[in-house]
């Protein structure tokens, strides 16, 4: 057995001395427990919240069962308390990455009951990357299976991913089942308080042991209950799936076979082998399996799927403010974090993935100030950020159909009757600017007005549309002088444009109140 996660240097670190730390997973917990770790070196985008929430989970299992009530300090407490969560196997064989046994465990990777089963181990992996949920087309965006071999904390890493997030990748290849459907993603929503990235592990980590007997009421449990499924003898069969009654709350999924092992070289490598049914059988559910990240859609009673195009400000408002979504527990703000007067920041993580590819990473931080955390940990206060922020996205569509026929018109020549289909398209890509200027301090300028007296919202308000107006206009002159127009069309279809932007804009369909003497 090769690679021992609690007793040798398997991850890589930065901490906020300068240092470069290789340290083992209890050295890890005790560098986040001083709040130390800058970053992960080997650690992509699109592992953030898979590790995360990896280092939480196993984190509050162990301190669980600990029955701890303080979180250690120190490597040697995490060690004991993370060996806690094993003790069934005294070798410690759920801890090594590569295991030369097949009916052993390994680090998430399940054993199987024979060793006939080796046989069903055909596909070999040569990269870390390779093995990754990550999925390119025509390695445009990352070349697949470029780091050949790579480091341990690669291997690592890319294993924590794959099996904890990904989704279906074809026939006898099943997702995960935190996830709505084989072609959903697992979105993570939490809050961050100030401090670096050991905080926001100790903050969810705290909560998800105070909230668990919520968490464990979801669903009837049997008797026994797994955590870490890895530890769990699996041959891919349909009758081996688990139902979330034989898991605990937070239990850690592997959703594919894996066995790491190292070639006559010493490089490491996978053998990948299919199975017949899902690790966990919870299509039913539909990804609500409580997963303490994930909005669960209340009207259509499924997890959140992120679509293409990532965390808007107009989705992530719906999804705080609309009262359509349920909100994960590591969203909500406690009791202690409401009335301590402190910033936070909201975390929203995501990839999208689609029919055998991936459709991009997403990731967005909001700054919350004090009074915000505040106001969304209660509905009346929701309510009315909700209000102002509804009323923000219907002035802002305002706007942006007032600059696209304003581009539709200059398209066909200043005459607005002779605007074709295809027009509201060629200006599709100015009202995007629009949205994306609009975008990156969207939350920041619906905070100051939600501060503000109720006599002063209004005018917090209308600088900010005049502003967005604004906008719209330095748009509009973007385009009138880059769309193709002929010469002795261009004056008359300018000042078309021009006008109906002006006249609609103040006009009963616009936002008149602004330019009014009062406003």
């Amino acid at each position: 057995m090769l690679f021992h996660a609690l007793n040798e240097p398997v991850i890589r670190f930065d901490t906020v001395d300068g240092s470069r730390v290789e340290g083992s997973l209890p050295q890890v917990y005790e560098a986040l427990m001083a709040d130390a770790v800058v970053s992960f070196p080997a650690l992509r985008p699109h592992q953030r919240h898979a590790w995360h929430a990896f280092v939480v989970q196993l984190g509050a299992l162990a301190l669980h069962r600990a029955a701890a009530t303080d979180l250690p300090v120190e490597a040697a407490g995490w060690a004991t308390t993370l060996r806690g969560l094993t003790v069934q196997f005294p070798e410690d064989e759920p801890w090594y990455l590569v295991s030369g046994d097949i009916t052993r465990p390994a680090f998430l990777q399940p054993s199987a009951t024979s060793v006939d089963r080796e046989a069903d181990y055909k596909r070999t992996v040569s990269s870390a990357d390779e093995l990754d949920m990550l999925r390119t087309a025509k390695n445009h965006d990352l070349k697949s299976a470029l780091a050949v071999g790579g480091k341990i904390d690669d291997w690592i890493f890319a294993l924590v991913t794959v099996q904890t997030m990904d989704g279906f990748e074809g026939a006898g290849n099943y997702g995960i089942s935190r996830m709505n459907g084989g072609m959903g993603n697992r979105p993570a929503f939490s809050l961050a308080p100030a401090g670096g990235l050991g905080a926001h592990v100790q903050r969810d980590m705290a909560i998800l042991l105070d909230r668990r007997l919520e968490l464990f009421e979801l669903f009837p449990r049997t008797d026994t209950v797994h955590s870490l499924l890895w530890t769990i003898p699996w041959d891919g069969a349909r009758e081996e799936g688990l139902s979330l009654g034989d898991l605990d709350p937070f239990y850690i999924e592997v959703c594919r076979r894996i066995r790491m092992y190292t070639d006559s070289g010493d490089r490491l490598r996978a053998k990948r082998a299919t199975s017949r049914g899902p690790r966990v059988e919870a299509r039913q559910l539909k990804g609500r399996t409580g997963d303490p990240w994930t909005p669960v859609n209340r009207k259509e009673g499924k997890a959140l799927t992120l679509a293409a195009g990532g965390f808007t400000y107009r989705r992530v408002a719906e999804y705080l403010t609309s009262g359509d979504y349920e909100q994960p527990v590591l969203l909500q703000a406690t009791p202690t974090e409401r009335d301590t007067g402190e910033e936070m920041r909201i975390v929203a993580r995501a990839m999208v993935r689609g029919q055998g590819k991936t459709e991009g990473y997403h990731e967005r931080s909001v700054p919350l100030r004090a009074r915000t955390v505040k106001a969304l940990g209660s509905a009346a206060g929701t309510q009315s950020i909700g209000d102002l922020s509804r009323e923000r996205i219907k002035q802002v569509q305002v706007v942006q159909r007032i600059l696209s026929h304003a581009i539709q018109t200059f398209l066909a020549r200043g005459r607005p009757d002779s605007i074709r289909p295809e027009d509201r398209q060629r200006a599709r890509g100015w009202l995007n600017q629009l949205d994306a200027a609009v975008d990156a301090d969207y939350f920041d300028s619906l905070q100051v007005e939600f501060e503000a007296d109720p006599d002063g919202q209004a005018a917090v308000r209308r600088l900010w549309l005049r502003w967005v107006i604004d906008q719209a206009r330095v748009l509009l002159q973007d385009a009138v002088s880059t769309l193709p127009c002929p010469a002795v069309h261009r004056y008359r279809a300018r000042t078309s444009a021009e006008s109906l932007f002006e006249g609609r804009i103040r006009g009963a369909g616009g936002l008149p109140f602004l330019f009014t003497e009062d406003g």
